[in-house]
Protein backbone atom coordinates (compact mmCIF):
# COMPACT_ATOMS: atom_id res chain seq x y z
CA UNK A 1 0.00 0.00 0.00
CA UNK A 2 2.60 2.87 0.72
CA UNK A 3 4.67 1.78 -2.31
CA UNK A 4 1.45 2.46 -4.55
CA UNK A 5 1.34 5.79 -2.97
CA UNK A 6 4.74 6.41 -3.29
CA UNK A 7 4.49 5.39 -6.73
CA UNK A 8 1.30 7.77 -7.35
CA UNK A 9 3.47 10.92 -5.78
CA UNK A 10 6.04 9.96 -7.99
CA UNK A 11 4.02 10.14 -10.79
CA UNK A 12 2.22 13.03 -10.14
CA UNK A 13 5.36 15.22 -7.82
CA UNK A 14 5.17 17.28 -5.52
CA UNK A 15 2.32 19.59 -7.49
CA UNK A 16 -0.73 18.65 -6.01
CA UNK A 17 0.45 18.64 -2.74
CA UNK A 18 1.78 22.19 -3.06
CA UNK A 19 -1.66 23.13 -4.56
CA UNK A 20 -3.60 21.81 -1.47
CA UNK A 21 -1.38 23.45 0.90
CA UNK A 22 -2.02 26.61 -0.88
CA UNK A 23 -6.10 26.13 -0.49
CA UNK A 24 -5.94 25.21 3.22
CA UNK A 25 -3.05 27.02 4.80
CA UNK A 26 -5.21 30.56 4.38
CA UNK A 27 -8.32 28.63 5.50
CA UNK A 28 -6.23 27.94 8.71
CA UNK A 29 -4.45 31.17 9.29
CA UNK A 30 -7.85 33.07 8.47
CA UNK A 31 -9.40 31.11 11.62
CA UNK A 32 -6.76 31.35 13.71
CA UNK A 33 -7.43 35.04 15.60
CA UNK A 34 -11.55 33.28 16.10
CA UNK A 35 -9.71 30.94 18.32
CA UNK A 36 -7.05 32.99 20.15
CA UNK A 37 -7.18 35.33 22.77
CA UNK A 38 -5.64 38.25 21.27
CA UNK A 39 -4.45 41.49 23.87
CA UNK A 40 -4.83 45.07 22.71
CA UNK A 41 -1.54 46.70 24.05
CA UNK A 42 1.58 45.70 23.98
CA UNK A 43 3.30 46.43 26.70
CA UNK A 44 0.11 45.11 28.71
CA UNK A 45 -1.50 48.25 30.05
CA UNK A 46 -5.07 47.42 30.49
CA UNK A 47 -5.46 43.92 30.16
CA UNK A 48 -8.12 44.65 27.40
CA UNK A 49 -8.30 41.71 25.34
CA UNK A 50 -10.37 40.16 22.28
CA UNK A 51 -11.62 37.05 21.09
CA UNK A 52 -13.97 35.15 18.78
CA UNK A 53 -13.54 37.28 16.13
CA UNK A 54 -15.84 36.50 12.94
CA UNK A 55 -15.30 38.65 10.33
CA UNK A 56 -13.34 40.90 11.26
CA UNK A 57 -10.02 42.13 11.94
CA UNK A 58 -7.75 42.40 15.80
CA UNK A 59 -7.29 45.94 13.90
CA UNK A 60 -10.35 46.65 13.58
CA UNK A 61 -11.52 45.32 17.28
CA UNK A 62 -8.72 46.62 19.27
CA UNK A 63 -9.16 50.37 18.81
CA UNK A 64 -12.81 50.15 19.42
CA UNK A 65 -12.69 47.71 22.78
CA UNK A 66 -10.15 50.36 24.13
CA UNK A 67 -12.13 53.02 23.67
CA UNK A 68 -15.06 51.33 25.13
CA UNK A 69 -12.33 50.74 27.99
CA UNK A 70 -11.29 54.78 27.97
CA UNK A 71 -15.02 55.46 28.29
CA UNK A 72 -15.93 53.16 30.93
CA UNK A 73 -13.13 53.69 33.16
CA UNK A 74 -12.47 57.41 32.39
CA UNK A 75 -14.89 58.73 34.93
CA UNK A 76 -16.43 55.43 36.59
CA UNK A 77 -19.39 54.94 34.00
CA UNK A 78 -20.00 51.27 35.10
CA UNK A 79 -23.37 52.01 36.10
CA UNK A 80 -24.37 53.94 32.67
CA UNK A 81 -23.08 50.53 30.75
CA UNK A 82 -24.17 47.47 33.16
CA UNK A 83 -26.03 47.14 36.40
CA UNK A 84 -25.91 43.71 38.20
CA UNK A 85 -29.43 41.57 39.36
CA UNK A 86 -27.22 40.04 42.35
CA UNK A 87 -24.10 38.34 42.39
CA UNK A 88 -23.18 37.66 38.77
CA UNK A 89 -26.01 38.41 37.06
CA UNK A 90 -25.43 41.25 34.66
CA UNK A 91 -27.50 43.35 32.50
CA UNK A 92 -26.80 46.10 29.43
CA UNK A 93 -27.80 49.76 30.24
CA UNK A 94 -25.94 50.76 27.18
CA UNK A 95 -26.75 48.57 23.86
CA UNK A 96 -24.71 50.50 21.64
CA UNK A 97 -21.13 51.88 21.70
CA UNK A 98 -19.38 53.75 18.68
CA UNK A 99 -21.58 51.91 16.23
CA UNK A 100 -21.44 48.61 17.84
CA UNK A 101 -24.58 46.89 19.15
CA UNK A 102 -23.29 45.29 22.37
CA UNK A 103 -24.60 42.22 24.09
CA UNK A 104 -24.01 39.31 26.73
CA UNK A 105 -24.27 36.40 25.28
CA UNK A 106 -23.22 35.08 27.87
CA UNK A 107 -19.86 36.91 26.74
CA UNK A 108 -19.77 40.37 26.18
CA UNK A 109 -19.91 40.48 22.49
CA UNK A 110 -19.79 43.43 20.61
CA UNK A 111 -21.08 43.11 16.82
CA UNK A 112 -22.15 44.86 13.20
CA UNK A 113 -23.66 43.87 10.72
CA UNK A 114 -22.07 40.33 9.90
CA UNK A 115 -18.67 41.23 12.36
CA UNK A 116 -18.46 40.51 15.95
CA UNK A 117 -15.90 39.66 18.86
CA UNK A 118 -15.66 38.95 22.73
CA UNK A 119 -14.71 41.82 24.72
CA UNK A 120 -12.57 40.44 28.01
CA UNK A 121 -10.38 41.24 30.23
CA UNK A 122 -9.43 41.81 34.55
CA UNK A 123 -12.95 43.23 35.46
CA UNK A 124 -13.46 44.38 32.48
CA UNK A 125 -15.95 44.90 30.66
CA UNK A 126 -18.47 43.87 33.10
CA UNK A 127 -17.49 42.52 36.84
CA UNK A 128 -20.52 41.48 39.00
CA UNK A 129 -18.72 39.80 41.86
Amino acid sequence: MADAIHRRAARWGAVPLAVAVLLVVPLLLGRADAFTTIECQHPVMTGVEISKLHHVSSATACPVALALFRWESGGNREALLYGCHGMLHPYLRLHRFHGWNLSLDPYFVMSRGGASFVVSGTDFPINCT
